[in-house]
């Protein structure tokens, strides 16, 4: 049996929302680790011009495509479909579902599912992170970094567990145990003025779900012995004003001077934060795989985190603590830097084998394996429902289109003996400002239907629009009578690559002309 060959998405490197973040990285190493190790196994590399350059990604250009083979394809791996700057259809094009193309999704963490009140209250958001819910939903496949994301998955999404599988994440090999602290510590004070030998450390992000305010707090209920000996760093991008109440609140809680923000930090710096620091400190609440905990660890940091989802699969229950208890995780700290034995206890944990993209690569290419025997040549039924661009039609034929197809509607031109030809051009005028920015905006219309019913009139000027634009998916209504009396028209239309579906203006005549249409659709996707 053929393996399958998959298509990889790369809208997350791509997206306003994660663009230079975890999730990006992720998704370009997952892509690196696909072709490194199943090169037989990946079709292409998938990226959106309408989102901007790609970045950072020069080694896969060899691979990058924005016209992947559908019809050569089996399974299509979307590697972030939530979204919220995104529409669905520009990562999930109908091409691929006109071409019976499986899908499969990668799914960090469902932290809004799990915080709505943090991150759901706006509406317009609510619908969009809902929207992409239903992407997720629908996938034939789910892979997730940790088993607690795969449990979410099943309980808050009500995913089969059967479709969901655990692959992990590795980590760049630029993390790893350094050579000598004192020289780490030497190029991360190059790289962060201020910083001091002994330092605590943090790496994430803020916001609630991380905690940095329990952190401070926290660090503010140490002995002043170990403030004074043990400075707070707190490294991640980071907007003035944040940056600001941080160092309000430091002032407040009497550690003014001990908490250093330095903000974004480079690789390198990072990785000689990691390998310099005293102790890691993640006071997170919740995370989906804690990529920056791991990321210590091999650093050959002693580190200690909250004690809940992922975070759990990652450190033994003694290096975890009450991460919605200030003093708790106080107590954590003080043991972290003052206990010899518990630290070298975290100094054996941190010395593990990290996990390798070589193994996430391998699980992946299983799951997709697994996906393509599951589902050997059939489909699901439910992704052969087109969608369709009604140009110039009734309202009688979008209404009698609705069981076959979803449609936007463009420029209706009412019925017919009433229709002025004038105010049809202007209506058409306006469709063709904006169809084929919609067109983009779905992914890519699977036909554009146009209506000619009459012999001459505006309705002309919409086929050799759609003649022009959309050659390889124009199904254009035409009344039989008229295609008898225009056949020279009509050829013409049809070398020009439109499918030309010929209907009678009789009574019911928008339902044949809409399962004539569907019929159509099937025939051009075939």
């Amino acid at each position: 049996m053929t393996g399958p060959r998959v298509i990889l998405d790369l809208v997350a490197v791509q997206s306003p929302s994660y663009k230079g973040r975890g999730i990006a990285r992720y998704s370009a190493d997952f892509a690196r680790a696909m072709v490194r190790r199943h090169p037989e196994m990946v079709s292409s590399i998938a990226v959106h011009p309408e989102l901007g350059p790609l970045e950072g990604v020069d080694d896969l250009k060899s691979w990058v495509t924005t016209s992947p083979d559908w019809a050569s394809a089996s399974v299509l791996h979307l590697s972030s479909v939530f979204e919220p700057e995104v529409p669905v259809r520009a990562f999930w094009p109908r091409q691929a579902t006109a071409h019976g193309v499986l899908t499969a999704v990668t799914v960090y963490d469902l932290i809004p599912d799990v915080f709505p009140g943090w991150y759901l209250e706006d509406p317009g958001l609510r619908r969009r992170w809902r929207s992409c819910r239903e992407v997720v939903r629908a996938a034939d496949a789910v892979l997730t970094l940790s088993e607690s994301a795969r449990q979410d998955t099943v309980a808050l999404l009500g995913v089969p567990e059967r479709r969901v599988s655990v692959i992990g994440s590795g980590i760049s090999e630029a993390f790893r145990l350094p050579e000598s602290r004192l020289v780490a510590f030497e190029t991360a004070r190059r790289g962060v003025e201020g910083l001091e030998p002994g330092f605590v450390f943090y790496q994430g992000a803020f916001n609630r779900r991380k905690n940095v305010d329990g952190l401070l707090e926290a660090y503010a209920q140490l002995p002043r012995t170990l403030v004074d000996r043990h400075q707070l760093v707190i490294a991640c991008d980071v907007a003035p004003l944040t940056r600001n109440h941080y160092l309000v609140m430091a002032e407040r809680l009497d550690v003014e001077g001990r908490v250093l923000i330095p903000g974004y930090v480079p690789e390198e710096v990072l990785v000689s934060l990691y390998q310099s620091t005293d102790l890691a400190v993640y006071p997170s609440l919740y995370e989906g795989f804690g990529l920056p905990v791991i990321e210590s660890m091999a650093c050959g940091a002693p580190t200690i985190a909250g004690d809940n989802s992922s975070l759990r699969e990652i450190l033994p229950r003694e290096a975890r603590f009450e991460p919605s208890d200030p003093e708790a995780i106080a107590q954590a700290m003080v043991r972290g830097l003052t206990d010899t034995a518990f630290r070298a206890r975290l100094a054996e944990i941190a010395r593990q084998e990290p996990p390798s993209w070589d193994s996430v690569a391998d699980k992946a290419a299983t799951a997709f394996e697994e996906l393509a025997r599951r589902w050997g040549t059939s489909r699901p039924l439910w992704r052969r429902r087109p969608y369709l661009a009604l140009v110039g039609t009734p309202p009688e034929l979008g209404d009698a289109m609705r069981p076959f197809a979803s449609y936007d509607w463009f420029c209706g031109s009412g019925q017919r003996p009433e229709r002025r030809h004038g105010a049809v051009r202007e209506r058409l005028a306006l469709a063709y400002s904006t169809l084929p920015k919609l067109d983009s905006w779905r992914g890519g219309y699977d036909a554009v239907v146009a209506w000619a019913p009459g012999a001459e009139g505006p309705e002309l000027d919409v086929v050799e629009e759609v003649a022009r634009n959309w050659p390889d998916r124009a199904i254009v209504l035409v009344d039989r009578d008229v295609a008898l009396e225009r056949r020279e028209v009509i050829s013409e239309w049809e070398a020009a690559g439109l499918k030309i579906v010929a209907f009678a203006a009789g009574p019911g005549w928008e339902r044949t002309a809409a399962v004539l249409a569907r019929r159509a659709w099937s025939n051009l996707v075939a």
